[in-house]
């Protein structure tokens, strides 16, 4: 029995040593402390959100903020170059002659019969809508390096006399090119990244009041493997909802190159054809940048400063537009015409010469 006891407690005490040796173990020791697996982009899409603070602003109803910096970039570039005179308007100040008074004979008659119409019940008009526009606007807006951060500003206008309770912005993207990484908005206006999925981000707006605008950003990596001259491109499409109907649209068309750097500008893209010429010669002013269906009006550019353009038109529904002006009363010099999309607030401005 005392033998069979032994045999026993050797074989429990023999048990419990391989066990605690087993938890003791330098390898068991090591996998307790191995950090959580990585998500890399591929699995999952993460976006690093910031609250952007108050971005509600008064939409301008003067031109001054757009018309001075592009007049200003015009100086400086025109510094050297001969001055141009333009020719004034003349000063009229006749007075047309009054038409005299035109007399009828009176015909005296009986008062008409009164007739009382049943009272009809007063119409009640309709809530005021929204008129709501989205623009993007990127940065940098014409080149951007490989590896580096393009920005993408999303703004949302309401022209409309009745305020947009909620606006949503879908901005397409292609993940081989760029991925999302950080998003700024007003998140107590209601401002948000909505929805994020591996080919789009849909961005929600607040409340927007009648005669306002706000805006929000973006961030996106782009890929360091884009050959050169690769277009990174998108075009946003909105909705808003109102005390009236609502509505809908497209925004702006975006493309920007892939380079070995960042290259930007304050306008958007605007070509002239002939760039040179005399002033009987017509010049065609095209760009594809503005929102479909907006009126693009125009002002020139001179070293005395800012002269009106009777020259518009409406972009079509692709944004596209095509201005065509004849400079028979300009003097030889460079000029510089100014394109202005009414809706979205975009410009463009392009150089010609007048010999």
């Amino acid at each position: 029995m005392r033998l069979t006891r032994f045999l026993w407690s050797a074989l429990l005490i023999g048990a419990l040593v391989i066990t605690m040796s087993a938890f003791t173990a330098p390898g068991a020791a090591q996998h307790t402390g191995d950090p959580p697996p990585v998500v890399t982009p591929d699995d999952a899409l993460t976006l690093r959100e910031e609250d952007l603070g108050p971005a509600t602003r008064d939409i301008a109803v003067d031109f001054d903020t757009l018309i001075r910096p592009a007049l200003d970039a015009y100086l400086q570039r025109t510094g050297g170059m001969p001055g141009v005179t333009t020719t004034e308007a003349p000063v009229v100040s006749a007075i047309p002659t009054p038409i005299p008074p035109v007399y009828l004979p009176l015909i005296v008659g009986p008062p008409p019969p009164l007739v009382v119409l049943p009272p009809e019940p007063t119409p009640v008009p309709p809530p005021p809508g929204a008129d709501v526009t989205a623009v993007t606007w990127s940065e940098p807006s014409i080149r951007v390096g490989r590896g580096m951060t393009l920005t993408y500003e999303i703004r949302a206008y309401n022209d409309g006399k009745g305020d947009a309770s909620s606006t949503t912005v879908v901005i397409p993207y292609n993940r081989n090119h760029i991925l999302p990484i950080a998003s700024r908005f007003d998140r107590a206006a209601g401002d948000w990244v909505s929805e994020l999925t591996p080919t789009q981000i849909t961005v929600t707006f607040g409340r927007l009041g009648s005669g306002k605008m706000r805006s929000g950003f973006i961030d996106f990596r782009v890929s360091n493997a884009l050959a050169t001259n690769t277009a990174i491109e998108t075009r946003s499409t909105f909705r808003w909802s109102d005390e009236d109907r609502g509505g809908n649209g497209r925004s702006n068309w975006t493309p920007v190159l892939v380079g070995g750097g960042n290259d930007t500008a304050p306008f958007v893209w605007l070509i002239v054809e002939p760039v040179r010429g005399t002033a009987t010669e017509t010049r065609t002013f095209f760009s594809d940048r503005f929102v479909p269906g907006e009126n693009v009006v125009t002002w020139l550019n001179t070293p005395r400063g800012v002269k009106a353009l009777n020259v518009a038109a409406a972009a079509d529904p692709s944004g596209r537009v095509w201005l065509t002006y004849r400079p028979s009363d300009l003097t030889p010099g460079t000029y510089q015409i100014v394109a202005h999309g009414t809706r979205s607030r975009l410009t463009g401005v392009v150089s010609f010469v007048v010999q």
